[in-house]
């Protein structure tokens, strides 16, 4: 682990080096795709014009779209979109762990809803520049000042990665710059800690000049896990400021805070691809086509004119209402005609159009209804559709939705607002299920399975309903509802079931009892006639 500033640069400057050949592919991508990301390479006045070179909105507006579609089919804040489960099974069908989960699961959600978190917002925004670029970063931490999650999407440009020996992401040097009332906020006015420079400014009134700052997060190697102090923790954090080269802070994490996920990835490359670099010969070429459709417009439109050498008596005007003088016997001014073909350009564009939102899965988040078809129909078309972004799917669940609850389970833990853990759950893992509309689309093969089964035994069962005895009732409706996400809370618990079932089977015996009871004093009332005569001619005999 490095120890002074200088070697901290060092390690920035080698990250730096190793993503310089991206840069410029990221540039050339957001100029037609994401024009907010346009300052990749070289600065940006704030409030310039950034989508001065796309002239076809169809790449921004498919890269919007796909972003959104991400965000509402992967962690929709209006519906559930993970659940929690023990990995012992036999722990997991206990009620008391099911409710604990579940209560577990919905202070998540409050924490990721809440306004404090800016969760929704910064996850669009992940997933604008996962799309466009194959790479996105994400910060979750927690405010200094309400204690509550804190969100962070991180622009692309200031983040350099580094992988692991399995793969995944567990270094991220950020540089960035803060103004020098910024840094004496975030670590105080004394020289020693933040310099001669950034004092100087704050005192002569400089308050908004800029300063580079390096934010090194990577794997503490020397962890010791008998030792608890900022200093010492799974993750390092160290903050670094450029000139003058000083450590203006060094602490760490509990979790890996950083979250990085890629669209996909070729073998030997750190970055992920994503569609928006897929599609951009696509995208480049629509503009060059837009360009051409609209030159050969403006041509069919104000054509070019044509006239007779030396003709006209005065320069030609062209405006509304305009007079143009021609000598005697010469030919009228008349349109040129180019032959523009503007249909068929129309129609090249269309088919580029196609193929970008082919290469952004529009057609696959996108529900569509044909005229003739039933509600199965559409359901199981739009979840043959969702399967089709299954290795996307695994990506996110291992890169980002996996790690982003991990991380905000253990904040919570440390903040005490989670629920006193169960003794029976001591020591024990979770496991994490993602129950969302791409999640469960995945999955419903087995209940689009099952729901075949019936479809076809339905006629055996009516001329043998002895068939359907093959089925546990109870058990089927629940591995159904679990499978479509059903909240726990409005099912009946194991426990509550099997006192209902007591509680039935004592109220039928009781009524049998009742039944036998008065079947038999009706026998004994019909009886007592026949038992009286009985008794009187005993009675007569032996006297």
């Amino acid at each position: 682990m490095p120890t002074d500033a200088q070697s901290y640069i060092n390690r920035y400057e080698e990250l730096r080096d190793d993503r310089r050949n991206w840069e410029h592919h990221w540039q050339e991508i957001a100029e037609v795709v994401l024009p907010r990301r346009t300052d990749i390479v070289g600065k940006r006045t704030p409030g310039d014009k950034r989508n001065l070179k796309a002239i076809d909105s169809t790449g921004i507006i498919a890269n919007e779209l796909l972003a959104a579609g991400l965000h509402g089919m992967m962690t929709n804040p209006a519906s559930k979109w993970f659940t929690l489960r023990i990995s012992d099974q036999d722990l997991n069908a206990e009620d008391d762990v099911k409710l604990w989960l579940e209560s577990v699961e919905n202070i998540i959600y409050e924490e990721l809803s809440s306004s404090e978190s800016s969760f929704s917002s910064h996850m669009h925004e992940l997933y604008l520049d996962l799309s466009a670029f194959g790479t996105a970063v994400m910060f979750i931490g927690e405010s200094n000042q309400t204690n509550d999650l804190m969100f962070q999407s991180l622009p692309l440009k200031e983040c350099y990665v580094s992988e692991n020996a399995d793969g995944r992401i567990d270094t991220l040097y950020r540089k960035y710059e803060l103004t020098a009332r910024q840094i004496v906020q975030k670590w105080g006015n004394k020289e020693s800690v933040v310099g001669k420079d950034v004092i100087t400014c704050h005192q002569t009134g400089k308050l908004e000049d800029k300063f580079e700052i390096i934010h090194a997060i990577f794997p503490r190697m020397d962890y010791d896990k008998r030792k608890r102090t900022r200093q010492n923790m799974p993750v390092a954090s160290v903050y670094i400021l450029c000139k003058g080269e000083k450590i203006l802070e060094e602490s760490g994490y509990e979790e890996m805070p950083i979250l990085a996920p890629r669209w996909s990835k070729a073998a030997g490359e750190i970055y992920g691809r994503g569609p928006g670099m897929a599609t951009l010969p696509d995208v480049k070429m629509l503009q060059q086509m837009a360009k051409t459709v609209i030159k050969a417009a403006q041509k069919v439109v104000d054509p070019p004119l044509q006239l007779e050498d030396d003709s006209v008596l005065l320069p030609v005007r062209t405006i509304p209402g305009g007079l143009n003088y021609r000598r005697a016997g010469s030919e009228p001014i008349t349109p040129l005609s180019t032959g523009a073909q503007i249909p068929i350009g129309l129609e090249m564009m269309q088919d580029v159009r196609v193929r970008i939102r082919e290469g952004f899965f529009l057609d696959q988040l996108q529900l569509q209804q044909g005229p003739q078809m039933t509600a199965t129909e559409v359901l199981q078309r739009t979840e043959e559709k969702l399967r089709l972004l299954g290795p996307v799917m695994g990506r996110m669940q291992s890169e980002l939705l996996s790690p982003l609850i991990n991380r905000v389970f253990g904040i919570l833990g440390r903040q005490n607002k989670l629920p006193v853990l169960p003794e029976m759950l001591e020591g024990g893992n979770y496991k994490i299920e993602f129950v969302s509309p791409l999640a469960r689309a995945q999955k419903q093969v087995e209940a689009n399975s099952l729901l075949r089964v019936f479809e076809i035994g339905s006629t055996v069962m009516q001329t043998q309903p002895d068939a359907a005895r093959v089925f546990k009732a109870e058990e089927t409706v629940r591995w159904l509802s679990g499978l479509f996400g059903i909240p726990q809370m409005i099912l009946e618990t194991e426990s509550e079931t099997d006192e209902r079932q007591q509680a039935q089977a004592q109220m039928q015996q009781q009524m049998q009892q009742m039944a036998m009871m008065q079947q038999g004093a009706e026998i004994a009332n019909k009886a007592a006639p026949a038992i009286d005569v009985l008794k009187n001619e005993t009675t007569a005999a032996e006297t």
